[in-house]
């Protein structure tokens, strides 16, 4: 439907659920998402979708237990894929997923924290990772690897950088402490600087504050300041809960809970906030990100991408839960961000108490499609492609409401399993034809992948992943240094000074 028909509907049902909107501060969480659906000791292989299939299951324990998958990020060093899947506190998974149908763990680095959200970047030869601990780390993460290696107390909150250059042995960097803990992170695209989200429900000093981290020596890294942004009273929190930088790092927008923001991001290590946007409709500003197109006429436009973890991904009472709101951001409007309407997934029923809402997407402006992960009702596949005419049409604005097809965007594919609890879903690579393999993280079920099969679109252009492996890997791994090799160098290094010392004075002596 458009639906600016579909409108009365939902503030119909909105209306009905207005005491479970009105409280969600009770519910929203804080050390990461629990799982709220259910499985049994072998996860579900069969489900219902439209123009996707499931394609195979990886499981991170042996317990048949929920697995508390989170995040997932992607890559590729020559001509080996990796998927890095984060749990919570069951250690960052590196699985080797160059054949997407037979996904194959190949390492897990030991860091038992939670939530275990992840950034990749490149930095003088080195593949790293950032893998938050959002709240604190806990007597299990302090004990781990990472833990022990950083000299981490159980109180302790903030973010670990992982060296992932060889992915079968990863390496402990450095840790970022952050007293208010690290729901996310958020690498700048110059590598260089480093955002931290907290997410408190409540704020976590006098102000609340987006920390800024320099990074630009990964082993070192340096606290720049604690950025203020607004405080939005009487609300559920003020604090940033994730932040998206523009391709060029010149803009970041930070998804506040109770609000969005937008910041002038031209000089990294001093922001400043240009917009911001509180939206009654939000419950929770869960992530913010955005996309220019060009409308029928030619001219580019930016819509930001709201996502509404409706409650905080509590149990829900019904579907499709908290939805996408759409927002012109186009040239001045950056400033006075301009709302054209509200995208919901086309899924409605009562729930038992498992969670439905929008939770972790992706936006591939390329392509003009968008993934996301929507927990009981699985993953999705968006074709944004008029999301930028929507942004032009002079009838849009805040009552207009679409479920599946409208607002410029249409659900062109979803899956669903009986024991979905999907956290995270995104692809790193799609074809001419505009299939490509998506990879699930998931609370229940773990490590799932998808095929998207492109039928319901027409070509677009092929993604790629960028390849990050070092020019020279003899570089990086000159540079790499983690406490299980520290004990042979001390051994290797002096015996090899000693040698060096004779060899040279033998030269002399046959010099003399």
């Amino acid at each position: 439907m458009t639906r600016r028909a579909g409108s009365a509907l939902l503030a119909l049902a909105l209306a009905a659920l207005t005491p479970v909107l009105a409280a969600p501060s009770a519910f929203a969480h804080q050390d990461g998402d629990l799982p709220t659906n259910t499985r049994a000791a072998e996860v579900t292989t069969q489900g219902e979708g439209v123009a996707m299939e499931y394609v195979a299951n990886l499981q991170y324990d042996d317990t048949g237990e929920a697995q508390n998958g989170s995040d997932i990020e992607f890559m590729r060093l020559g001509k080996r894929e990796y998927a890095l899947a984060g749990t919570l506190r069951g250690g960052l998974q590196v699985i080797d997923i160059t054949r997407p149908r037979q996904p194959k763990r190949v390492s897990v680095y030991d860091c038992r924290i939670s939530q275990g959200d992840i950034q990749v970047w490149k930095r003088r030869g080195r593949v790293l990772a950032s893998y938050t601990a959002d709240g604190t780390v806990g007597t299990a993460g302090a004990a781990s690897r990472c833990g022990t290696e950083l000299g981490l107390e159980a109180d302790d909150a903030g973010t670990v950088i992982v060296d992932l250059t060889d992915p079968r042995r990863p390496g402990t960097v450095s840790w970022l402490p952050v007293g208010a803990g690290s729901h996310n992170m958020t690498i700048h695209p110059s590598g260089k600087w480093l955002y931290n989200s907290n997410s408190d429900l409540l704020t976590a000093g006098p102000e609340p504050t987006i920390t800024i981290y320099d990074i630009r020596r990964p082993t070192r890294p340096v606290k720049v300041q604690d950025f203020a942004i607004p405080f939005v009273p009487t609300s559920l929190g003020s604090e940033s809960h994730d932040i998206t930088f523009s391709a060029d790092g010149t803009r970041a927008y930070s998804a506040a809970l109770s609000q969005t923001l937008v910041l002038d991001t031209t000089d990294p290590a001093d922001p400043s906030v240009i917009g911001q946007i509180v939206d009654p409709a939000v419950n929770v500003s869960h992530q913010a990100d955005p996309v220019t197109l060009k409308d029928s006429d030619g001219t580019r436009r930016t819509v930001l991408v709201v996502t509404d973890e409706r409650a905080g991904a509590a149990a829900s009472a019904e579907c499709p839960g908290g939805g996408l709101h759409l927002y012109d951001i186009t040239g001045d409007l950056e400033s006075a961000p301009a709302k054209i309407g509200t995208w919901f997934a086309p899924t409605y029923s009562v729930q038992d108490g498992t969670t439905c809402t929008s939770h972790v997407l992706r936006i591939y402006p390329r392509q003009k499609l968008l993934t996301i992960a929507w927990y009981a009702k699985g993953v999705r596949v968006l074709d944004i492609s008029g999301l930028a005419d929507a942004a032009a049409d002079p009838q849009a604005g805040p009552a207009t409401v679409a479920f599946g097809d409208g607002v410029g965007m249409k659900e062109v594919g979803h899956f669903t399993m009986p024991d979905s609890d999907a956290w995270s879903f995104k692809t790193n690579k799609i074809k001419r034809n505009g299939s490509f393999f998506g990879y699930a993280n998931d609370l229940v079920r773990g490590f799932d992948v998808f095929r998207y099969d492109g039928s319901t679109i027409g070509d677009v252009k092929p993604l790629r992943p960028r390849d990050l492996k070092p020019r020279r890997s003899a570089t990086a791994a000159s540079t790499r240094v983690d406490a299980s090799t520290a004990a042979g160098l001390a051994l290797v290094v002096p015996a090899g000074l000693g040698a060096l010392l004779l060899h040279r004075r033998s030269a002399r002596r046959r010099r003399d």
